[in-house]
């Protein structure tokens, strides 16, 4: 199936608003639990120091789980969208899942492509820089990885979970019908969209080999995520 991009930003309120009230925890959890497992094999452990960036924070779901598993670093959630950042504020400020506002999260709203002319990242160096379904949101491959380059240094973890595209118009079909059981009009109609946007492992596979980045490993997860973890 043919790549399809779509917008970059969610910046509509129903489409915020459905997002936010959407259950993603079971995803969730398994992502954090991902990448803990990953520090804990490679025996990298956080503390005060330590900087956690989430890039395309949305409404700040693993933004507050990276801050909750991770209580003594700093964590940022940074997006592109002022509707999400809001809502990702109003979250922590009102109804985070601890019941009261995480004091090491923090948000900033800016364009990931901007991000290289800021210097609000540049007090600490990040240990760990993660994106959970950002990717497919990027219309060149080129624009995520030479953010992640920009923001990594040599301590840096990267781990970026995303949808893959699938092979046809039918199976993207059948996982639209999947998740119209599960989720409103809006989310399902958004979801297909970012299967067509999403990439394969091959395209994320060759980026990577063809652009110096062959230090990223690129993963599939069974037949709807693929992984790119690892140092720049």
């Amino acid at each position: 199936m043919e790549r399809i991009p779509e917008p970059e930003l969610m910046e509509k309120k129903e489409q915020v608003i459905s997002y936010d009230e959407a259950d993603f925890s079971e995803g969730e959890f398994n992502l954090i639990n991902q990448i803990n497992h990953y520090l804990l094999r490679k025996n990298i452990s956080f503390g005060e120091k330590d900087l956690i960036v989430d890039l395309g924070c949305g409404p700040g779901n693993i933004s507050e789980k990276l801050a909750i598993k991770w209580p003594n670093t700093e964590v940022i959630g940074i997006d592109g969208s002022k509707e999400m950042i809001l809502r990702a504020e109003y979250n922590n400020n009102n109804i985070s899942t601890n019941q009261k506002k995480l004091k090491n999260l923090s948000y900033i709203c800016s364009d990931i492509k901007e991000i290289k002319s800021s210097n609000f990242l540049l007090k600490k160096k990040i240990s760990l820089l993660v994106s959970n379904s950002l990717i497919h949101h990027i219309t060149n491959l080129e624009d995520f990885f030479n953010t992640i380059r920009i923001l990594s240094s040599n301590i840096t973890v990267n781990f970026h979970k995303d949808l893959k595209r699938p092979f046809d118009e039918k199976s993207a079909l059948e996982l639209k019908a999947q998740c119209s059981t599960k989720y409103n009009e809006i989310l399902t109609n958004d979801y297909y969209a970012s299967l067509r946007a999403s990439y394969t492992f091959k395209e994320l596979k060759n980026f990577t080999l063809e652009n110096d980045l062959a230090s990223l490993e690129v993963f599939e997860e069974g037949d709807k995520y693929l992984i790119v973890y690892g140092n720049v």
